[in-house]
């Protein structure tokens, strides 16, 4: 684990649970909660649909920078706030969030939340994109 950045420090630590959005969350609930407590930007919890073909459709349409409000963000040009979409067993289904250019706030299952660095190792390899959020 690396340094940790400023307001997200707070969000280090947390442990993985699947479908969680309380006190132990996974990766899209910790994304939700960055984004609620941060920002006072409530997104939508997923927690029912997660893993299903429609979520598989929806990540498809993330990729192609078609789901609104999400505008895809050209590697290099990120920014703390900025999601970072990452395979995981090959498929785009892993997500984080930038907390300064190089590093990513994330969880996976079976571990804590921690900042990592997604420039080099290991997350270098797994990265499919970045995505902003557009403002309301």
């Amino acid at each position: 684990m690396l340094a940790q950045v400023g307001a997200f420090d707070r969000f280090v630590g947390i442990p993985y649970a699947d479908k969680g959005r309380g006190d132990a969350v996974d990766c899209w609930g910790l994304v939700c909660r960055v984004f609620l407590e941060l920002r006072g930007i409530a997104l939508p919890s997923y927690a029912e649909a997660y893993a299903t073909a429609e979520d598989a459709r929806a990540i498809a349409r993330l990729v192609a920078g078609e789901l609104e409000p999400w505008q895809p963000v050209a590697q290099g040009a990120e920014e703390p706030f900025d999601c970072v979409l990452m395979k995981e067993y090959g498929l785009p289904r892993h997500i984080g969030v930038v907390t300064q250019p190089g590093l990513v706030l994330h969880v996976q299952r079976g571990g804590t939340s921690v900042i990592e660095r997604y420039r080099a190792g290991p997350l270098r390899l797994r990265m499919v994109g970045f995505y902003r959020l557009r403002a309301a």
